[in-house]
């Protein structure tokens, strides 16, 4: 039977809705802190970034986690 909400990961990433749930609320999370801070700093200058949410700390976790996901996809591709 069709599910659209199991569709996607599974079709994509080979996860439960509830594995793609927990992955898009941690980068959700990392990204609503990271606009927040740079809010906060654009009004605040003399407030630093830190360094976990600078821009390219945020560009390496966004890196790190789309190449985690793509390693354990291939992997599944590959046991298949």
């Amino acid at each position: 039977m069709y599910n659209p909400f199991t569709k996607h990961p599974r079709e994509c990433v080979d996860e439960t809705w509830l594995q793609h749930f927990k992955f898009t609320m941690i980068l959700s999370c990392r990204l609503y802190a990271t606009s927040w801070m740079f809010i906060i700093h654009g009004i605040f200058p003399f407030i630093p970034i830190p360094k976990w949410l600078n821009i390219e700390e945020s560009i390496r976790f966004l890196e790190r986690e789309n190449k985690d996901r793509e390693s354990r996809h291939r992997g599944v591709e590959n046991n298949e």
